[in-house]
């Protein structure tokens, strides 16, 4: 018995989505599992006001920490030459990064500064704090030489009345370069630039808090 059209259409038709189906599972099959990163904190930093101990009174806002538009993305963001980026799809941050950035600083200033009395927006103090910081974040990834750099505009302010006390760029580089795709060092280095630029914002913190006496 000779197939009608219509049925021959219908076998052709299946077939297809047959073929479809095992395509689709072969490429879900081999598409690499998406590894999230987060930035961590200083590990067992000492306080850079260990010998006085009368940081521990300190009170300090992040009031803000603002991106570049072309890092405010899930994937992490190298560079491979001066103009062009390298989005990682496959290799993405756990949570937003501004955000995780914001709350690295305030952990890692609490511990730098031996104190519990750190505030981060949008949560802000019952009391005016201490001291004011705000960030604007100009660049954070890994260059196409292979070194992570931090370039960050900070703004540290009284916060009683608001008075600018310091207004600074702070420019930061990996020591070594790391390799091209190997985001678990890439990351890492972000942390370790990242908690040295803690260090610089503490140490000006202290600063101004000892000419204020």
């Amino acid at each position: 018995m000779t197939p009608t059209f219509f049925q021959i259409r219908l076998i052709l038709t299946l077939a297809l989505i047959s073929a479809g189906g095992i395509l689709s599972g072969c490429l879900a099959t081999n598409a690499p599992d998406t590894k999230f990163y987060v930035l961590t904190p200083l590990g067992n930093a000492a306080a850079l006001d260990a010998g006085s101990g009368s940081s521990g009174r300190l009170s300090v806002e992040v009031v803000s920490l603002r991106l570049p538009q072309y890092l405010e993305r899930p994937q992490i963001v190298t560079r491979s030459s001066g103009n062009r980026l390298e989005l990682a799809e496959f290799h993405q941050w756990g949570g937003n990064l501004g955000k995780d950035m914001a709350r690295v600083l305030a952990k890692n200033l609490s511990r730098l500064l031996g104190t519990p009395n750190i505030a981060m927006a949008p949560h802000r103090p019952l009391a005016p704090p201490d001291f004011r910081i705000d960030l604007e974040v100009m660049q954070f990834e890994k260059d196409y030489n292979g070194r992570v750099v931090l370039s960050v505009q900070w703004r540290l302010s009284r916060g009683s009345d608001q008075r600018l006390l310091e207004a600074r760029i702070t420019d930061l580089a990996s020591p070594a370069a790391i390799a091209e795709k190997d985001y678990e060092r890439t990351v890492a280095a972000m942390s370790e630039l990242f908690g040295e630029l803690g260090k610089i914002i503490g140490e000006a913190i202290l600063k101004a808090h000892g000419q204020a006496k």
